[in-house]
């Protein structure tokens, strides 16, 4: 009696030292540490419950009294194993509720499993309890223990049953921590059952919430992991900032060596042929282009990932956006054997609502990858629209008899930096960000995107997008491509005065040698306070192309301050910059230039402001 009874006392002084520990520490509760608690608090009842049965047997002849106090002490082993299976159900299945009532009611099995372990709590006080006897104290007396002992076993099993039933998807970790827990507690039973005259149950529970707190609960433990999170987030961050590196290093310098190469070997050579000379130029064109288009990718996925992107949504045409997507598919196939066809669902609404810009852009980064993995054949856009109420449901089909994708690579397609086997091999240039780009999109959206595809044989890429309707009149038929004229129309601009202002000598040059196709008076200035100062003094310009980002006075300062000045006919001014993130044209328009020109200049983009302006 004396060495369980000091058993006891020891358990109850490491159950009060660990319920300080664990109170003192935890800060925020999930439902399982919720559950932890109200174990920790009924094995606290439980042990004091047992130390004031044993002084009550040994010193109060009071039976009912005694027998009150011992059916106290072990009705809190049924509440202590109910919690316990709720808990190993919580920690097994990973459930988030807010409450232990939630928990109860989670579903048919637990409703009667907590309603069996109510009736089982009711049943234990119409058990019959044996008559205590003080020189010979049992803590087994009589049926009601042996009845609290079946529940427990009755517990455990089910607990058991449940892991057997529900934990194949748990971690290895989870499943190992319980299945210890629960051989811990039958050898206690064991245990209990071989010794009657010794505490163990109470000591074994003891254990058990020391286990439980050190190998599951301690706070600490998810420290460490958010920490072990942390490095790990680091490490990954590390490799992709060394993978982004190495493959952007590569990307930048394979266009950069053709531009370079080229323009050192018409710069170098001896005798000036024109024909080689404007297939060297030719190349140095396309690479700049694969150039400029590696650069746009990668502001436009840093901005993405920024959290900054957002819908700009506005009424436009299907028609023009199809139109526009054609002229640059055409010109991107340019002499190869492969046939652009458009099969545009005439039904659809003549105006939608929405962000026709990002819609623009993915289209044409999935069309412009199937012009670089498409050798031969054909590349077919299939457009059909569904009214759902004030929406169209837009339906893109893009097909291809390009190269395809191997099964394996499926999964890389929408990933960062990620090249197909035959991008490499046939050495297709690009950062492998559009696709990434254009899931990003698609999931602002609101859509879907998919994919099938047979190696050798070609890919389909489907796309699904919801616009509102604006106008209920059919788009009629659209059936060929605009073919892009590489020949440009330019106006004669010569009684027309032009102002370029910008911080780069070079850039200046570049712009006036385009437009002096135009035959413009062109002036220049070299920042902001220049350009003010040539306003001032009374020259006349009928448009002005004025850059962004200069030294002591940006292109938007130098913009106020023009449309202050008193008595100046303002003409029109244009944001000539390299500032080209997605948004930002909206951005100029807002802070009051009349249009946006992004560089490096695109000639088709310059040709039509100079039409809308001097047309007439």
């Amino acid at each position: 009696m004396i060495a369980g009874l000091m058993l006891t006392i020891g358990s109850l002084l490491f159950i009060i030292l660990l319920l300080i520990v664990y109170f003192s520490k935890q800060r925020f509760l999930s439902i399982r540490n919720k559950i932890y608690r109200y174990m920790l608090l009924v094995e606290l009842v439980l042990l004091v419950s047992e130390l004031i049965a044993t002084f009550c047997v040994g010193y109060c002849n009071n039976d009912f009294l005694n027998l009150f106090i011992y059916r106290i002490h072990w009705s809190t082993g049924i509440v202590w194993f109910s919690l316990l299976y709720y808990y190993s159900m919580v920690f097994i299945s990973n459930i988030k509720t807010n409450n232990l009532w939630e928990i109860i009611n989670y579903d048919k099995k637990t409703k009667v499993m907590s309603i069996i372990f109510l009736l089982a709590a009711l049943g234990y006080f119409f058990v019959p309890f044996e008559r205590l006897n003080p020189s010979s104290i049992s803590y087994i007396p009589g049926p009601a223990s042996y009845y609290v002992l079946a529940f427990c076993a009755f517990s455990v099993f089910s607990i058991v049953i449940y892991i057997l039933r529900n934990g194949k998807q748990a971690s290895r970790r989870n499943k190992i921590s319980v299945w210890i827990m629960i051989i811990e507690l039958v050898v206690i039973f064991v245990l209990q059952v071989s010794f009657p005259y010794i505490a163990i149950s109470a000591i074994g529970v003891a254990i058990q919430m020391f286990f439980l707190y050190f190998n599951i609960e301690n706070p600490d433990l998810k420290i460490i992991k958010e920490l072990e999170n942390v490095k790990n987030d680091i490490e990954r961050s590390n490799r992709a900032k060394s993978d982004f590196l190495s493959n952007m290093s590569h990307e930048i310098r394979s266009p950069m060596n053709a531009i370079i190469g080229f323009s050192e070997t018409l710069l170098n050579s001896p005798n000036f042929d024109e024909k080689s000379a404007r297939a060297d130029i030719k190349h140095i064109a396309s690479a700049g282009n694969n150039l400029l288009d590696i650069i746009n990718n990668i502001l436009d996925i840093s901005k993405i990932e920024s959290g900054k992107e957002t819908l700009d949504k506005k009424e436009y045409s299907l028609g023009s956006v199809i139109m526009e997507l054609s002229s640059i598919i055409e010109a991107r196939l340019g002499d190869k054997p492969v046939k652009l066809i458009l099969d545009v669902d005439k039904n659809i609404p003549s105006k939608l609502y929405g962000d026709s810009t990002k819609l623009f852009q993915i289209l044409l980064n999935i069309l412009t990858n199937a012009v670089k993995y498409t050798e031969v054949g054909k590349i077919k856009l299939t457009i059909e629209g569904t009214a759902e109420g004030d929406y169209e449901k837009l339906n893109f089909k893009i097909t291809d008899t390009g190269y395809g994708i191997k099964k394996e690579d499926y999964n890389k397609l929408f990933e960062k930096f990620s090249r197909l086997d035959t991008a490499t091999s046939n050495e297709i240039e690009g950062t492998g960000l559009g696709l990434v780009i254009t899931k990003k999109y698609v999931d602002l959206m609101g859509g879907k995107i998919w994919f099938e595809s047979e190696y050798e044989v070609g890919t389909t890429f489907y796309v699904e997008i919801k616009q509102k309707i604006i106008n209920n009149i059919a788009l009629g038929d659209i059936t060929e491509p605009i073919k892009n004229d590489k020949e440009i129309n330019y106006l004669n601009c010569s009684k027309y005065n032009v102002l370029i202002v910008d911080d780069n000598k070079l850039n200046i040059k570049v712009a006036s040698r385009i437009l002096g196709k135009y035959n413009f008076n062109i002036d220049t200035a070299n920042g902001g306070k220049e350009c003010i100062y040539k306003v001032k003094e009374g020259n006349h310009y009928d448009i002005i192309f004025l850059d962004h980002m200069m030294p002591e006075m940006d292109g938007i300062q130098t913009l106020h301050i023009l449309k202050k000045l008193d008595g100046y006919d303002m003409p029109p001014i244009v944001a000539l910059t390299a500032n080209a993130i997605t948004g930002m044209k909206e951005m100029y328009l807002r802070e009051g230039f009349d249009e946006y020109l992004s560089k490096p200049i695109n000639i088709n983009d310059l040709n039509k402001i100079i039409y809308k302006y001097f047309e007439k």
